[in-house]
């Protein structure tokens, strides 16, 4: 078992000292709340008078429940009794459980029907735990999840756990099915008229109301379950999400941080409000709320994951690429798509072009589908002056995704036509003209690429300069390098095309007067006023 296991479980046995059964802590789970679960049953097993088995057992649904099967295992295995002449039907449970993890149909079939039969097919709770295994956390088995539930809820028709189960199960399954759905909300109805104490209930049906995005009657149902019980985590995390497809983002941070508050030490209820953070594009709180699980945790490699993501989106590179060193360093680390799709960009913003280069080819690897990603890939070779490579990849990117952005179009025709593919120049710079005809840029560098094409006295460039200063003289500072070199331009045509003098001088002062200091303008006026 890993270090960080220990420390964890330590924390919660610290935080749960007055005595609690493992009752409460059903109830618990059945509530969600699974950090605190732990902390009960992670107490309950060092006391002499508790079961083991059931305790472990227990133990292992609030890990796995909360996503952490490789924890559950660790404590189903210690809920298993290898003499079967003496294993309860707990055991069997736990090992049914192990079997679904291990995704052994024989072997789940064999171990719960033992369970039955211990229990002579007479325990509610059985059924329950079946049904739950079935589709608890991912499905399994939808149908015989149903047929479990529904029998438990047979024999213990006033089960108010059982009906909010067997009601997601029907719910799971109303995609195939819509009647499912209002089975469902029947279910969870039913549930609240016997316990109108039973936020639970509350908070099912407002899920069932934000899957069909009545996100106003879901948020009335989750106040209603807080009205029951302000201290509920859960609630606070629903209402929260509510709120974020609501667009109430304050409202939303407020929700999600109390939970955190209400989960001490719950790295997921950090982790859920980073990732609500990052998808709405709130990347400076993201990041402030990443260094605070990192003071807390400073092994969280979660934690560090978002900080150098938004690191990366608020321009502190330097800070972003040094986090990102200390990631690819951690012992035996499995960087996902996204982490090596930053890891690029932030080599890429330090002038790591080794391993920027690397790292792209790596992230298209994984997602060659992925059009921002080619168009990056291929602007950071253009700026690295790889543009034969830049050029290529810029195909690649049409190719696979059918178009181009007008970005990509204007490096792509500055490529080609520094590696001398003067047509493809051309025909990428008019293209990049027809969907902005308003920008300067496109008649420009047409201009620059008819200056390989022909010859020098066919003066080819002349209509794209000319555009160029009807678009760019509003702003004569911003173009004045450029602006320049169109009217020398102009110049040299009426002065060697049309023999035009009195033309040719009015366009090289129009250049003096952008620029008293060009020297190839001084040139030009006292040739021409000889």
């Amino acid at each position: 078992m890993k270090k960080g296991f220990f420390i964890a479980v330590s924390v919660l046995l610290s935080m749960f000292t007055y005595a609690q059964t493992v009752q409460d802590a059903q109830k618990e789970i059945d509530n969600e709340n699974y950090f605190k679960a732990r902390g009960i049953l992670l107490k309950l097993l060092n006391d002499p008078a508790a079961d083991k088995t059931e305790v472990a057992y227990y133990i292992g649904n609030a890990f796995l429940k909360n996503e952490d099967p490789d924890s559950a295992k660790i404590f189903y295995k210690m809920a298993v009794n290898p003499d079967p002449k003496n294993a309860s039907f707990i055991s069997y449970l736990a090992s049914g459980r192990l079997a679904l993890l291990a995704k052994d149909t024989t072997q789940v079939s064999k171990n719960f029907t033992r369970a039955l039969q211990l229990t002579k097919s007479k325990n509610a709770n059985v059924f329950y735990e079946i049904g739950d295994a079935y589709f608890r956390p991912a499905v399994f088995n939808l149908s015989a999840a149903t047929s479990n539930l529904e029998e438990a809820h047979r024999l213990d028709s006033k089960n108010t756990t059982i009906m909010l189960e067997l009601g997601d199960a029907h719910l799971e399954n109303s995609t195939n099915d819509n009647s499912e759905g209002g089975k469902a909300m029947n279910l969870y109805e039913d549930a609240v008229q016997i316990n109108d104490k039973l936020a639970l209930g509350y908070i099912k049906m407002g899920r069932l109301d934000m899957g069909g995005r009545i996100y106003d009657q879901a948020i009335e149902n989750f106040n209603k379950a807080l009205q029951i019980d302000q201290r509920y985590p859960v609630v606070h995390k629903e209402l929260g999400q509510a709120y974020y497809y609501t667009h109430q983002y304050d409202k939303m941070i407020q929700e999600f941080q109390t939970y955190i508050n209400l989960s001490p030490g719950d790295t997921k209820a950090r982790i859920s409000l980073l990732t609500l953070l990052w998808n709405n594009k709130d990347y400076q709180k993201c990041a402030d709320e990443a260094a605070k699980g990192l003071k807390s945790e400073p092994n969280n490699i979660d934690y560090l994951r978002y900080l150098i993501y938004s690191d990366y989106e608020l321009k502190n590179y330097k800070d972003g690429y040094d986090a990102m060193q200390q990631l690819r360093k951690v012992p035996n680390i499995q960087l996902k798509p996204r982490d090596i799709i930053y890891a690029a960009r932030l080599a890429n913003s330090q002038g790591d072009t080794t391993q920027a280069f690397d790292l792209f080819s790596k992230a298209i690897a994984n997602d060659s589908a992925n059009c921002d990603l080619l168009g990056e890939y291929a602007k950071a070779l253009y700026i690295a002056k790889h543009y034969d490579e830049a050029s290529k990849q810029y195909v690649n990117k049409k190719n696979r995704c059918g178009d181009l952005s007008s970005l990509d179009i204007y490096y792509l025709g500055r490529a080609y036509l520094i590696i001398d593919d003067s047509i493809n120049a051309d025909t990428t710079f008019g293209e990049f003209i027809k969907r902005n005809p308003t920008s300067p840029d496109g008649y420009f560098w047409r201009a620059r690429t008819n200056l390989k094409i022909g010859k020098l006295d066919d003066f080819l460039s002349l209509p794209y300069y000319q555009k160029y200063i009807e678009v760019a003289s509003s702003d004569l500072v911003k173009y004045k390098a450029n602006l320049v070199e169109a009217y020398i331009y102009l110049g040299t045509y009426y002065m060697e095309k049309q023999k035009d003098k009195a033309k040719a001088k009015e366009s090289f002062e129009k250049a003096h007067d952008i620029d008293p200091n060009d020297q190839d303008v001084n040139e030009y006026l006292k040739q021409i006023n000889k």
